[in-house]
């Protein structure tokens, strides 16, 4: 393999990967609380991260400095108000049985609110400006399927639905798809959590997309490579259970920089290609402590209410669906390495120079965090 086909390969994830490293890393996902009260009115509100949505952009897809640009720029908030709060009307729907049913916005963080609220954090947290946006609809009495649409710039919504004290569903809905809920059980859709885990993976974590390759260039076999994927699991299951049980604090936005560090630290293991066993299983549990932090501090303040019960099963849920997608990236990772191999037996090269490459985008996105964060708390 010449040296030129590994700098293609920086130059093409460099050029994919550019517009996600300057992701504002505050971003929180999006909540949803709805009541279905006796006289079969469905009372809701959802919490938001205000500013990307008036620009039209997933938070996650927001850099700190397009929404400082938006949000100091004078009259710009101001005039997005109208089409925000049209936009939120058009994406937003209920049905009731399958027929679509009239609602009512209650109230919309207007211009003025968001304004207030954005100068009420300061500068050191100005990011994220979360909102509520507050419904209600009255839907037939006998309803036994409750469907709902959430804009699809509100990204994945995670979402409470309660009728009285005997009815409670949680699930998490995802960008511009039907959450289906079935009035009158008290259930958790464990199904609907496992899917979220696997769209943490694929496709929202390309991050954690990187790291997977690297652990599996770095392994002698599949099978190597499917235990590293266990124990990161296990990793990411234990933080994120003592964050969601209140056990440990939420950590800072700085463990997006950690994050990234340790993919780098990934890519240079791979890079190596020399035995280091305890190396390479004992950093997927560092990795997965770590990430399992990263997660849990955006959704720890969801699930208080819960029981120990009712947490269990979520967590269950989601780490099997990341460990799901894991799996799917392992898999593929070493298809493509087999399929390489029937054109060139050695391979050794070429898991050197993906390696590198990961090492090196590792590098620059902890650097890429870094200076965001920096950039922000000097301001």
């Amino acid at each position: 393999m010449s040296l030129r086909t590994p700098l293609i390969y920086v130059f093409c994830a460099m050029v994919l990967l550019t517009p996600s490293l300057h992701a504002h890393p505050n971003w929180t996902e999006t909540y949803c609380v709805g009541v279905i009260e006796s006289d079969s009115v469905f009372d809701c509100s959802v919490k938001f991260d205000v500013p990307p949505y008036y620009c039209g952009k997933l938070p996650k897809e927001s850099s700190t400095k397009e929404l400082d640009e938006f949000m100091f720029e004078s009259g710009r908030l101001e005039a997005t108000e109208n089409k925000a709060r049209d936009n939120f009307l058009h994406g937003l729907r209920i049905y009731a049985d399958g027929v679509p049913i009239p609602l009512e916005l209650v109230s919309f963080p207007t211009a003025a609110d968001v304004r207030a609220q954005f100068t009420k954090q300061g500068e050191d947290d100005r990011y994220p400006v979360l909102m509520d946006a507050h419904f209600r609809a009255k839907i037939p009495s006998d309803t036994a399927n409750f469907e709902i649409i959430f804009p699809k710039e509100l990204g994945p919504v995670l979402t409470n639905l309660r009728m009285g004290i005997e009815s409670r569903v949680l699930m998490s809905v995802p960008a511009g798809e039907k959450g289906k809920f079935k009035i009158g059980e008290v259930h958790f859709t464990l199904s609907g959590f496992l899917i979220d885990g696997f769209w943490h993976v694929i496709p929202e974590g390309w991050d954690h997309c990187l790291f997977m390759v690297a652990m599996v260039l770095a392994a002698a076999t599949v099978t190597e490579a499917l235990k590293r994927s266990l124990i990161f699991t296990v990793g990411h299951a234990i933080t994120l259970t003592l964050v969601v049980t209140a056990t440990l604090p939420p950590v800072t936005v700085w463990i997006e920089p950690i994050i990234a560090s340790t993919i780098a630290a990934g890519g240079y293991l791979a890079y190596r290609q020399k035995p280091a066993k305890t190396a390479y299983f004992l950093l997927p549990l560092v990795f997965g402590l770590i990430h399992g932090l990263g997660f849990a501090a955006a959704a720890a303040d969801k699930l208080q209410d819960l029981s120990k019960a009712d947490i269990c099963k979520l967590l269950v849920g989601f780490n099997l669906g990341v460990e799901g997608a894991q799996i799917c990236i392992i898999l593929a990772t070493a298809g493509f390495i087999f399929a390489f191999s029937k054109i060139q037996p050695e391979t050794n090269q070429l898991r050197r120079a993906l390696g590198l490459i990961i090492a090196i985008l590792g590098t620059v996105i902890m650097l890429a965090r870094t200076w965001s964060l920096l950039k922000g708390a000097s301001l």
